[in-house]
């Protein structure tokens, strides 16, 4: 009896917590719709997450202090600020849409010639230096964690045609990852380029090279000599019992085409002479 009295008390202790938790809902202000995989952000403690596909993120209010300053941000949209306090346990979050930085019509020059090319590092690599992309895990699964190449191309109009990655293995069940393209100074990433949302996902099973076809995305990039291709974590799913995991790839050093990453939005990026399997192939306007 006096088991079964603390099993019930302990049950209820649990189910009390886990209503405490904060739901927010991320949605078009417009078109009222979900916005997937938008980043969320806890200034006062130098945190940052991402919202899973259905625009919804949980915030733990025994882990972060009420009342808490949430920031709401997208790419294409307005960032929103707001407080969540101690009387409310969930939010709806409408962003409005951001005319300033949607993508550009771009026409290619009718007499141009039209030469396929690639930009990037193209050999999968020796095999004897593997490395292990972030350790995920429960506490940065949502932090939106960003890697990539900064990759020296021309100072050529170019459409993306294909994306490839060559991966060796990951030790999770699958992932699901957002490619942006970023100009580049000082060898860091800095202003995002627009273009239309570039988002797929690998499994338990992926090895070998990975190629995106983004050919039907209109995604152009201007002549910029280096650009900042950025693969950033948006949902990682542990496999059966596991609560954590690795990319497993091939690393080497490199004078051109460096690695660069950062753990979370907070965090200054760090590059280095460092790079992995992945180039671009493009067409380009010359």
């Amino acid at each position: 009896m006096k088991n079964t009295l603390l099993l019930f008390v302990y049950t209820l202790v649990t189910q009390i917590i886990t209503a405490q938790n904060i739901n927010l809902q991320i949605s078009d202000s417009e078109t009222k719709e979900s916005i997937e995989f938008a980043t969320v952000l806890l200034p006062e403690y130098k945190k940052s997450f991402v919202s899973n596909e259905k625009g919804i993120f949980m915030v733990d209010p025994n882990k972060y202090k009420l009342p808490l300053k949430v920031i709401v941000e997208q790419f294409g949209f307005e960032k929103k600020e707001i407080t969540l306090q101690n009387n409310t346990t969930a939010y709806t979050i409408f962003l409005d849409p951001a005319i300033e930085v949607l993508q550009e019509i771009i026409i290619p020059p009718a007499n141009a010639k039209i030469v396929e090319r690639t930009y990037g590092r193209t050999n999968e690599g020796s095999g004897k230096i593997q490395g292990q992309m972030n350790r995920f895990d429960n506490e940065n699964k949502d932090s939106g964690a960003e890697f990539g190449l900064i990759i020296k191309t021309s100072n050529h109009l170019k459409k993306l045609k294909k994306v490839h990655w060559h991966i060796n293995g990951i030790t999770f069940k699958r992932a699901i990852f957002n490619l942006q393209f970023y100009e580049v100074e000082n060898n860091k990433p800095t202003k995002r380029i627009p273009h239309s949302e570039i988002n797929f996902s690998i499994n338990e099973n992926q090895k070998g090279w990975l190629v995106l076809n983004t050919e039907n995305k209109d995604i152009y990039l201007d002549g910029t000599k280096k650009i900042a291709a950025i693969l950033k974590v948006q949902k990682i799913e542990f496999s059966k019992g596991k609560n954590e995991g690795y990319i497993i790839m091939n690393v080497g050093a490199a004078t051109s085409n460096i690695m660069t990453l950062r753990s979370n939005i907070y965090e200054g990026w760090e590059s280095g002479p460092m790079n992995f399997p992945f180039y671009i192939t493009v067409d380009s306007y010359e």
